[in-house]
């Protein structure tokens, strides 16, 4: 059987979202994922890495900005609206319709992955294609602790754990139950090999 020439599986802009528990190298996939869809094919490619955003957002000096740097810096939960937000402005002023599109870190809760999909669906973009990038909490925790060594680090480690499994873990489900496809890739392996798993599901793989 003739395998398809990857430019003709590119020949429509691809939209992946991911998925995975602090410590599982959702922004190194997807930043692998950017730097392959920039090399193979002629249609730009736009990440949302919320993170990056609500920082940059942190440190501006409104009151937002002020009230949401705080809540970040004790380790605490952002009301949904503000990520629903980020959300919003990237697909009214940066989007143009043409691009891959990629989002790290953006669908954490049942708010925001309906925002997110419903967006997308707006855009004929209903065929997303989510990774969740499946990993132990002893392996994440260890991988965290090479990055924090203080305890007020390790306790919003755990914190944070607890939030994956109450609110983005329901809104995956979510997406699943609106027919979303949803691909688990094993996080343990070395980078690459989990590369060459998110290549292989997306079907672009050589």
């Amino acid at each position: 059987m003739m395998t398809q020439p990857l430019d003709e599986k590119l020949a429509r802009p691809m939209t992946v979202v991911f998925f995975g528990i602090q410590g599982s190298g959702k922004g190194t996939q997807a930043s692998l994922l950017d730097d392959f869809l920039t090399r193979n094919s002629d249609d730009g490619v736009l990440r949302l890495e919320m993170g990056e955003r609500l920082r940059g957002f942190a440190a501006g000096s409104s009151e937002a900005n002020k009230r949401v740097n705080a809540i970040m810096s004790a380790g605490g939960l952002l009301p949904a609206f503000i990520p629903s937000h980020m959300i919003t402005s990237f697909f009214l002023t940066e989007f143009t319709g043409n691009e891959h599109l990629i989002f790290d870190g953006v669908a954490r809760r049942i708010e925001q992955s309906m925002v997110l999909d419903d967006a997308l669906a707006f855009y004929g973009r209903s065929d997303y294609q989510v990774i969740t990038l499946e990993l132990s909490e002893e392996e994440a925790n260890r991988r965290m602790q090479l990055r924090h060594r203080d305890d007020d680090a390790e306790a919003q480690i755990k914190k944070r754990f607890e939030w994956y499994k109450s609110e983005t873990l329901p809104a995956l489900e979510k997406l699943r139950r609106r027919g979303r496809t949803v691909h688990a890739v094993d996080g343990h392996p070395s980078i690459e090999e989990i590369h060459k798993q998110v290549l292989a599901v997306l079907g672009l793989a050589s």
